[in-house]
């Protein structure tokens, strides 16, 4: 992307008080939210399986092949088979796991684990959530990380209190060959908050959409009035290419 989440650190927020609707002038709501509704997120963060057999997103920064196995979902970065951010599932949710570090060296990276969760330490999102404005939200108090310099060689991080947020369905119109109007659900995580989960210094966004998985990428920071500042750093994905890749890792 360079959409590097700086999770990369892998985000929504709002500071006490303030509405944390991700919501600028050019997000609609599609409707009042049905409280009952809820949405399959792995097939709305990957591209359709019929899709991803022979074509990618391009966009802004970088390529985006969406690559699955049974219990990961790949968003691989260029034809080389990385950088990749690399997320784990099973029935109850979708977690947040790897990023890339050095984006030429396979062998670096950053992941989440914990010494009493294991891999599984950052839900990003339920596997069947429901939406609203916001919807589905979750509450992580350990975020440990780890900075893999190598396979083996790694220091120990955390982002402090975390929390991720389901928002829409909204309409979007993001150019390039996507349909105007596009209906796209919103990933909020917000990141390094304090202990209330509010005043979070980093929020990313993730749009997704059927058929196409992520559509837009963007990162904040809070601002000293308790807003955040416009995006420092935003990746629409909004090509449908022909090509797939396989992902290539060295130490997982």
């Amino acid at each position: 992307m360079r959409y590097l989440p700086v999770f990369a650190l892998l985000v929504f927020l709002v500071a006490c008080g303030v509405n944390p609707n991700p919501a600028n002038p050019d997000l609609t709501p599609i409707a009042k939210p049905n409280t009952t509704q809820t949405y399959d997120m792995l097939s709305w963060m990957t591209m359709s399986p019929t899709l991803s057999s022979g074509h990618h997103m391009a966009g802004t920064a970088n390529s985006l092949y969406t690559t699955m196995t049974s219990s990961r979902m790949y968003w691989t970065k260029t034809q080389a088979g990385y950088p990749w951010d690399v997320q784990l599932f099973d029935k109850n949710f979708i977690y947040l796991w790897v990023t890339e570090l050095d984006w030429k060296n396979p062998r670096s990276f950053k992941v989440f684990h914990s010494p009493t969760l294991g891999k599984f330490n950052l839900p990003l999102v339920p596997r069947w959530a429901k939406g609203g404005y916001p919807g589905s939200s979750i509450k992580i108090s350990d975020s440990s990380y780890e900075i893999h310099s190598d396979c083996n060689t790694f220091v120990k991080k955390n982002l402090g209190h975390v929390i991720n947020e389901v928002w829409g369905p909204y309409k979007e119109s993001l150019g390039g060959q996507l349909p105007n109007n596009l209906e796209t659900l919103v990933i909020s995580y917000r990141y390094t908050c304090d202990p209330n989960y509010s005043n979070c210094f980093n929020k990313e966004e993730y749009h997704v959409a059927k058929p196409y998985g992520l559509v837009k990428w963007q990162h904040q920071s809070l601002g000293s009035d308790g807003t955040y500042n416009p995006p420092d750093n935003v990746t629409y994905f909004n090509h449908v290419v022909s090509g797939q890749v396989s992902p290539v890792t060295a130490c997982f």
